[in-house]
């Protein structure tokens, strides 16, 4: 079951980035500056959010398989 709901919340994170990425360049090209700005700031601290918490898990699973390698000797 979680599973499920992890897949499903990762579908709408793409969603989500996809969109904003291109709503933010539609309405600069329209000649809406502050409003495509806007959006590309969002679009990048959604961006930076993601790729921080997943550096974390990532750090987390290094140092777990490392210790329990080190344990095994």
């Amino acid at each position: 079951m979680n599973d499920k709901k992890n897949g499903k919340l990762q579908i709408l994170a793409i969603v989500l980035m996809i969109s904003l990425f291109v709503a933010a360049f539609v309405t600069f090209f329209l000649g809406h500056y502050m409003l495509g700005s806007v959006l590309f700031v969002i679009f990048m601290i959604i961006l930076n959010a993601i790729s921080s918490w997943k550096r974390i898990n990532n750090a987390e699973y290094v140092h777990f398989k490392n210790h329990k390698y080190n344990e095994k000797w």
